[in-house]
């Protein structure tokens, strides 16, 4: 077996079906000998009934855990060479068989591989202007190829992270010295489960935040994390400038969050004007904020661990 095609699915009725079609129709097209592990975390909509009607699909049930344990219980059973990791809400493009094909002839190495989200071809104004333009430095999770053997030096992805667990695997793989690291845009693949509005999308973010503030240290590790505070209490202290009538404070607090939006923007994308600007600078604002609330998600649910 060359290849194990991994997918962690939780309460993914919606998504699965398209992911897993994808993996079919683009790697049929393909010599490339695979299997199908799909890791079922705790579902309790109709992903499992949909799971129970593909015989091709190896399925493995687990209680409700981190998306890094449903990934490392796919990579405990998977046969292959090569594992690629896949989110239940992707689907692949043509382009991703062709580069696995060609990753086949010469697969021998210990590496680390894949490429970011595409967005569908009919964006909503925030994945357009917020995923589409974005440019990350590690590889997702739902796109990531690794090599079984750079799988095994790694150890794994940390199961005891609910979020940011593809984040630690890609910095500890480029630490690594006898494991290449290296991004490929021709694993190409689009995230059907990108936000589509502002509660969304708020709500995508306060879960990812949420590793952030997992202990002090992570908190100090973070970038995110420290401005998304900036971006709170600023804007706790316009706000209690506007309650208590102190109306200076309050709008030159605001002129300091306006400006720092701006400038955080601008260097995140690249865009100092136009429409596409004020759209990035709203969702910026939005982002920060609601990484900033999510101190107060991660201490409520500090006892979950996922």
């Amino acid at each position: 077996m060359f290849l194990s095609i991994i997918v962690p699915a939780f309460n993914e009725e919606d998504f699965i079906v398209g992911c897993l079609d994808s993996v079919r129709d683009v790697l049929g097209a393909t010599d490339v000998k695979y299997e199908i592990i799909v890791v079922n975390n705790g579902s309790t909509d109709g992903t499992t009934g949909l799971l129970s009607e593909m015989n091709d699909v190896t399925t493995l049930s687990i209680d409700r855990a981190s998306v890094a344990k449903a990934r490392n219980t796919g990579a405990e059973v998977a046969k292959g060479r090569v594992i690629a990791f896949l989110d239940a809400d992707v689907v692949l493009e043509r382009a991703w068989g062709k580069c696995i094909e060609k990753l086949s002839g010469g697969s021998e190495g210990l590496f680390v591989t894949g490429y970011q989200y595409g967005v569908r071809d009919n964006p909503s104004w925030i994945e357009k202007y917020w995923f589409g333009d974005m440019e990350f430095d590690h590889i997702s999770g739902g796109n990531l190829i690794v090599s079984r053997d750079a799988f095994s030096v790694l150890g794994g992805f940390d199961s005891t992270l609910k979020t940011g667990e593809d984040v630690d695997f890609c910095d500890r793989a480029k630490r690594e010295q006898n494991i290449e690291f290296f991004t490929d845009s021709e694993f190409q693949c689009i995230h059907l489960g990108y936000p589509r509005n502002i509660p969304q999308f708020v709500k995508r973010e306060l879960w990812h935040g949420e590793g952030d503030f997992r202990s002090i240290s992570d908190f100090l590790k973070s970038k995110v994390a420290i401005v998304a505070m900036i971006y709170g209490l600023l804007s706790c202290l316009g706000v209690g400038g506007l309650i208590i009538g102190e109306w200076l404070l309050s709008a030159i607090t605001f002129l300091v969050i306006v400006a720092l939006n701006y400038v955080i923007s601008g260097v995140r994308f690249g865009d100092w004007g136009g429409r596409a600007c004020l759209f990035k600078n709203l969702i910026n604002y939005i982002y920060f904020l609601s990484r900033f609330f999510s101190f107060f998600k991660a201490i409520k649910n500090r006892h979950l661990s996922y």
